[in-house]
């Protein structure tokens, strides 16, 4: 395990300077070459400090005479990935002291060495329940692993339900939501068909959906890489089954990577029609294609295009789903980089959240449908955007209706549909259904 240590503190160290966090420990697995057990070990070490890294730090410092920011990365990295393997992941802490005492000498910091001793002996009696903070913000961000303005968005927006939710995206699911591919096979087929690989799952809440208990990656099972599934979570499944596609129909997907909702969409409409499906991001937009190709789907045009600037060959869309840019408030539990996400391109996000909702309305022929949703809680983003679009010119054409799939306890507000997590176990999210009148 000592080779499967160091990599996950190389890529800890990697992640620090930029880069999303997949990417990042993919490209350190690659190039350890660890397999089996080791390479879960690692990959555990990894997102276990990434999932925890704010009350680790806490930790540490309590033990430290200087802030965790100013030791020397590999130092840091060390520090919070034997802290983690101790708190949180039952290895004894003997054998995580000494490994972690090691592995610092062997990264070039030898004169750490003791620091490392000591600090990783007392830091894990640390008990942020038991410390006194200066304000509810401070104590949750700590308690959970969020950051400081993340935790006062919520407080202020939920007031009395904002530790509920950050509890909820702070438990890990032990399923994985998977969308059957009905081009091919059905959830039956599909539920026989992992059980023979070795991997249980049952019916999920959504139709065409199952929820899966993977040992390892998804991507590794032999009915994915025959296209007879797509990992996608409930959340976003039912962002584009509201949309309602049709066979025949000219349907858009305007913010479509890396490809699930296009897939979905595509099932929908029994591969007929026309399916445009664009990303701003070129390096994406081949993630579509690839999905695409591996799924079998014929009826899709992918291209690269920014879906806030009018394209005429997009017009008199039967439906639209413009799945925005948004803050990812939402799925916190999925994606632990944004946990610590700065909050100050709010403003010109939402900005362009606007540009693509009124651009998308255009494409809507009357007695259309349009999308708009969010993997995000934040009401300025979600309710507040639809609120001012149905105030203007353009919004005046449209009107909310009721998604065909309806979660239970999911909340249906005035101006859409928001998914709770503490309360539906999806993902958090916004939904708002439109029709033109």
């Amino acid at each position: 395990m000592s080779a499967a240590r160091r990599a996950a503190v190389e890529a800890l160290i990697h992640q620090e300077k930029a880069g999303y966090s997949n990417l990042v420990l993919d490209g350190r697995l690659r190039r350890s070459g660890l397999t089996g057990r080791d390479k879960a070990f690692c990959t555990a070490i990894f997102y276990t400090v990434l999932e925890h890294q704010i009350t680790l730090d806490w930790q540490l410092r309590q033990c430290l005479n200087r802030p965790v920011t100013r030791l020397d990365p590999p130092v840091r990295a060390v520090l919070r990935a034997g802290l983690a393997q101790i708190v949180y992941m039952q290895v004894p802490p003997a054998a995580a002291v000494n490994e972690s005492v090691t592995l610092v000498r062997k990264l070039g910091c030898s004169s750490a060495a003791g620091l490392v001793n000591a600090v990783l002996r007392r830091a894990p009696a640390q008990d942020p329940a038991a410390a006194k903070f200066p304000n509810r913000a401070a104590r949750l961000s700590v308690q959970y692993s969020v950051a400081e303005p993340i935790v006062r968005l919520y407080l202020a927006a939920y007031p009395t339900r904002a530790e509920q939710l950050l509890l909820s995206m702070s438990t890990p699911s032990k399923e994985t939501a998977l969308r059957v591919n009905t081009l091919r096979t059905s959830p039956e087929q599909l539920a026989q068909r992992l059980a023979d690989e070795g991997t249980p799952s049952r019916p999920g809440p959504l139709p065409g959906s199952l929820l899966a208990a993977f040992e390892g990656s998804p991507i590794q099972s032999a009915a994915f890489a025959e296209g007879l599934f797509h990992v996608q979570g409930l959340s976003s499944q039912l962002a584009a089954l509201s949309l309602d596609a049709q066979p025949d129909q000219k349907v858009l997907d305007l913010c479509a990577a890396p490809g699930g909702k296009t897939l979905l969409l595509a099932q929908q409409m029994q591969d007929t029609g026309r399916l445009y499906s664009r990303d701003a991001a070129e390096g994406r937009v081949s993630l579509i294609r690839q999905a695409l190709e591996r799924s079998g789907i014929q009826c899709a045009d992918v291209a690269c295009a920014d879906a806030s600037v009018w394209q005429p060959e997009l017009a008199r869309a039967d439906r639209v789903l413009c799945d925005v840019p948004c803050s990812g408030l939402g799925i916190l539990r999925k994606k632990p980089d944004l946990r610590y996400k700065p909050l100050g391109e709010l403003p010109s996000l939402c900005v362009l959240q606007a540009k693509i909702l009124a651009t998308a309305s255009r494409y809507v022929k009357e007695g259309g449908r349009l999308v708009y949703s969010t993997c995000t809680l934040n009401p300025q983003e979600n309710e507040y955007q639809i609120e001012q679009f149905l105030a203007g010119e353009e919004g005046a054409k449209f009107r909310l209706v009721p998604p065909p799939f309806h979660p239970e306890q999911a909340s249906e507000g005035p101006f859409g549909m928001t998914i709770f997590p503490d309360e539906t176990g999806f993902d958090g999210f916004f939904i708002a259904t439109l029709e033109r009148l």
